[in-house]
């Protein structure tokens, strides 16, 4: 193994300073990118976050796209395919198609 091994990224140790508890399953933005919470994270307490993987996250409900789409997440914390500002937050790509009307979707985190 390379001697500069850390870890595999899969999940990112994160401190709760959001202020609000964070439910198990809740996605949170970590700078440009965003994890998903593998259990309740209380305020000020720390936990761990999925950095990989395919889970299904809150959208907009009137934006359609199609399967492979690059999505963000927002500031009210749904997934949309509008990265409305610079930096906006990485959540992953749309490993479904979507259609108006739906308000959840299948997302690949970080990719």
């Amino acid at each position: 193994m390379a001697t500069n091994y850390y870890q595999d990224g899969n999940t990112m140790d994160w401190n709760n300073g959001t202020g609000n508890h964070v439910f198990s399953g809740q996605a949170v933005a970590v700078g440009n990118i965003t994890g998903v919470a593998h259990g309740d994270i209380p305020a000020g307490e720390a936990g761990v976050l999925h950095m990989t993987g395919v889970f299904i996250l809150p959208k907009v409900a009137d934006e359609t796209w199609q399967r492979g789409t690059k999505l963000y997440l927002d500031d009210t914390g749904v997934l949309t395919a509008v990265a409305a500002e610079a930096g906006a937050v990485v959540a992953g790509t749309a490993w479904i198609t979507n259609n108006a009307g739906e308000t959840e979707t299948h997302v690949r985190l970080g990719f």
